[in-house]
């Protein structure tokens, strides 16, 4: 009688114990699941930050635009935490400009693409201008309150003018 209550008591604690070690081993796979889904997620955001720089790095595609950015600022706004940028700019070409549409792209502190009110992607907000541009001659203009947490601009460029004459360029 006492080997056979005995062998029950080794049989419950074992199945006991069995089973808490499967929820265990379950629980601390799922934990193992999302960690490793968290990185990939991480992983592809960079690569989506990462190619929306790259983007606009690329010099190729503002060769043959009308309009230089010559110089580009980010200014601290007297009124709020929010930041301002200053563009100026030239038209190359031997038309006049009725209007140019820019963009730009910035960075925080940390390398990461700014966020802002204005940003339609993280990291990219943008502009217009609808002041004449005579051939030949600079312009500038302030956009306020643009970000929150801009530190630097990475580029800035024109995607699309549209000419006196009715013609447009797009990037």
């Amino acid at each position: 009688m006492k080997k056979n209550f005995l062998s029950l008591m080794i049989l419950i604690l074992t199945s006991c114990t069995t089973k808490s070690t499967k929820d265990i081993l379950k629980n601390t796979h799922k934990k193992e699941n999302s960690i490793i889904e968290e990185s990939t997620k991480q992983k592809d955001e960079k690569e989506i930050k990462d190619s929306i720089k790259d983007n606009f790095l690329e010099t190729r595609k503002i060769k043959n635009s009308p309009v230089k950015i010559i110089f580009s600022n980010l200014y601290k706004n007297e009124y709020s935490e929010h930041k301002d940028i200053k563009l100026i700019y030239k038209n190359l070409t031997k038309k006049d400009i009725k209007a140019i549409k820019f963009e730009w792209y910035c960075e925080n502190v940390f390398e990461e693409p700014a966020s802002g009110q204005y940003f339609f992607v993280k990291g990219i907000a943008n502009g217009h201008t609808d002041i004449l541009l005579k051939s030949g001659k600079v312009d500038s203009k302030i956009w306020e309150d643009f970000s929150t947490d801009a530190y630097k601009i990475i580029a800035a460029r024109a995607y699309l003018v549209v000419f006196t004459d009715g013609t447009k360029w797009l990037l």
